[in-house]
């Protein structure tokens, strides 16, 4: 039988069976609590390698763990995960596998969770309904708008090539992060088999979201880089810093969206809602980033870091992993498709202009007398 199955087919039937369970007094959250581990989630996504029931607890020589001669007895405990993972028990701590999220001891994680889950409830619904007020005031009261600039008109560039390519790398990276950070904790799911990211050829899914990584990573990097050689990039981003403005330009949009103001707001070049997008993805990546290494390079987090980083990171890099697809799918992608104001879609990210709709809406159109010299 394959290894993959030892939990659910051998060991699962017996200990999800409610008579058995009060016979013996058999745990039954065991294979449960197993399946939300590391090595379950390995395991339902196909590695033949992990550890499975029988990799701890044995095939023929299954003891109780209170008693001293069983492999996971407390006294045993370094010798079995020392077979896996050298070093357990003497040079880090080995914690609880068997415990399900919702009752775990690790306060950190605790934490995390009571602050995080609500913390996406409110933001991506206060998102959701800040868009469907600016897409119905716009589409009850649309602005007269070109779509195509007069004669002798064009588009201040908004974004320079260095930006543009940061960009369509983090882009790129995000969705295949996405794709592939999900598929690992929901490996059955039909969209997880497809690119063969689940089934029996879960490395690939890893591998794949490791090179993401890299390039999530690398295009920030590349990003702080052009920041630090570059001083007109550096006063591009100054004016993404937050400010009362962007208070009082939010309390005008919201009235004006409500009807509770005859006028938008006034032009402005950069307002909140790139201020909100470029600091939410500056947050999200650090994040992910941080507990997404902590969790890749696992022997150093072991070895150096407390017993509860490993459980808490992996917590936090799922949750943060939500918050920041949800954002982009209901803040980023309303901005740049379909806001009326730009759909189809913002071009900003492949042109550096954006289209002459948003342009026109935050004054960055450029007047060109007869003889080609631009004037504000």
């Amino acid at each position: 039988m394959s290894a993959t199955n030892i939990p659910i087919r051998v060991c699962g039937p017996c200990h999800a069976d409610l008579r058995l369970g009060e016979k013996y007094g058999l745990p039954a959250d065991q294979v449960p609590s197993y399946e939300e581990s590391y090595h379950g989630l390995a395991s339902r996504g196909g590695r033949q390698q992990v550890a499975n029931c029988a990799s701890c607890h044995g095939v023929h020589f299954i003891l109780p763990s209170s008693d001293p001669n069983s492999y996971v007895h407390p006294d045993n405990l370094a010798e079995t995960c020392g077979k896996c993972h050298a070093g357990a028990g003497t040079q880090f701590s080995i914690d609880p596998v068997h415990v399900l999220a919702e009752s775990t001891p690790n306060v950190v994680a605790y934490w995390i969770r009571a602050i995080y889950i609500p913390l996406i409830w409110i933001t991506v619904l206060g998102m959701l309904l800040h868009n469907l007020l600016d897409l119905v005031r716009k589409t009850r009261d649309p602005q007269p708008r070109l779509r195509r600039p007069p004669e002798h008109f064009s588009v201040k560039e908004r974004l320079s090539v260095p930006f543009r390519v940061a960009h369509a790398v983090a882009a790129v990276s995000f969705i295949v992060l996405v794709f592939t950070g999900f598929a690992l904790n929901y490996p059955e799911s039909w969209w997880a088999g497809l690119l063969l990211l689940g089934g029996e050829d879960g490395e690939l899914r890893g591998l794949l979201h490791r090179v993401a990584a890299v390039g999530l990573m690398g295009a920030f990097l590349f990003h702080f880089v052009h920041l630090a050689v570059s001083a007109s990039a550096r006063r591009q981003i100054a004016t993404l810093l937050p400010g009362t403005t962007d208070i009082r330009e939010f309390v005008h949009r919201v009235g004006y969206n409500l009807g509770l103001r005859p006028e938008p707001p006034a032009p402005v070049r950069v307002g909140y809602v790139e201020k909100v997008e470029y600091w939410a993805a500056l947050w999200g990546t650090l994040i992910t980033a941080v507990t997404g290494l902590v969790l890749w390079f696992e022997t150093f987090t072991l070895t150096w870091l407390p017993g509860w980083v490993p459980e808490a990171a992996t917590v936090l890099h799922f949750l943060e992993a939500i918050l920041a697809t949800l954002a982009i799918a209901v803040w980023h992608f309303y901005f740049v498709i379909f806001d009326p104001a730009v759909y189809p879609m913002d071009t900003a990210w492949l042109t550096g202009k954006p289209p002459f709709s948003r342009a026109e809406e935050r004054d960055e159109v450029i007047s060109e007398d007869t003889t080609g010299q631009q004037q504000s």
